[in-house]
């Protein structure tokens, strides 16, 4: 038996399906050494290839039972409609160069939706009213933040932690450079990583790897959680995992 999770990016228990869009066999194996579900998307071939599979472009957890999609993942909409859960689209199809790819990529925590609101879509813009607004330049928000608790955050973004502090929250800094991204010179930390529990970050590769290894160890033990790696190759940024159910 499992339940949606209540806040997104921040499991109570153990994530038993996700969202994930990249046929990697050793992340694969991983979750199925965890038994968890992966829901996987149809390729987004209208933009960068090297994120046509990225989960955190393609779909945004809202909470409980609510997402919204990019309107052209008609299977991805069919396979989370018949597990109950709300789905929104888009107004207009995810398509094309930065800004028209990362109208959906946005950060929901701290009991705020964080991101760069002028890219937003439209239906994000309309469905996040509710909410406090934390606006960002970084177009790129989900991907380049790891949530760690309800107000601690890891970024490699320096606007995102600057505005991130200025708020008062907790966010520590990484160096850039240390996540791979296929064609191009690096990824993000939030790509690269989710957390699998209330109490565990899982990130994709080894993370022992990174530079800051250390301080993000410190960081996230400070909120209870331990840090583990999917497999031994390098940190990768797969576009991160959009969690939607729990024990």
């Amino acid at each position: 038996m499992s339940r949606f999770i209540v806040k997104p990016n921040l499991p109570e228990k153990k994530v038993k399906k996700l969202i994930c869009g990249i046929e990697d066999e050793r992340i694969l194996s991983f979750f199925k050494r965890e038994h968890i579900e992966r829901v996987s998307i149809t390729p987004n071939l209208k933009i960068d290839p090297s994120l046509a599979l990225h989960a955190d472009v393609s779909a945004l957890h809202l909470g409980n039972n609510k997402i919204i999609v990019d309107t052209q993942q008609a299977d991805l909409i069919k396979k989370l409609t018949s597990i109950g859960m709300d789905v929104y689209t888009t107004v207009s199809p995810i398509a094309g160069v930065y800004p028209g790819d990362v109208v959906l990529n946005f950060a929901i925590c701290c009991n705020s939706i964080i991101g760069n609101f002028k890219y937003a879509d439209g239906n994000l813009y309309r469905l996040s009213e509710a909410k406090k607004r934390i606006n960002v330049r970084q177009g790129y928000t989900k991907c380049s933040m790891l949530i760690v608790d309800e107000d601690a955050v890891i970024t490699d973004d320096e606007s995102i932690h600057k505005k991130m502090t200025a708020f008062g929250k907790d966010s520590l800094l990484v160096s850039k450079g240390d996540v791979m991204l296929r064609g191009h010179a690096y990824g993000f930390i939030g790509g690269a990583s989710f957390k699998i529990s209330h109490d565990t970050v899982a990130f994709f590769g080894d993370i022992t790897k990174h530079r800051d290894y250390f301080a993000i160890k410190t960081f996230a033990e400070k909120y209870g959680c331990r840090i583990i790696s999917t497999d031994d190759g390098a940190l990768r940024d797969i576009g991160g995992a959009v969690s939607i159910t729990e024990e």
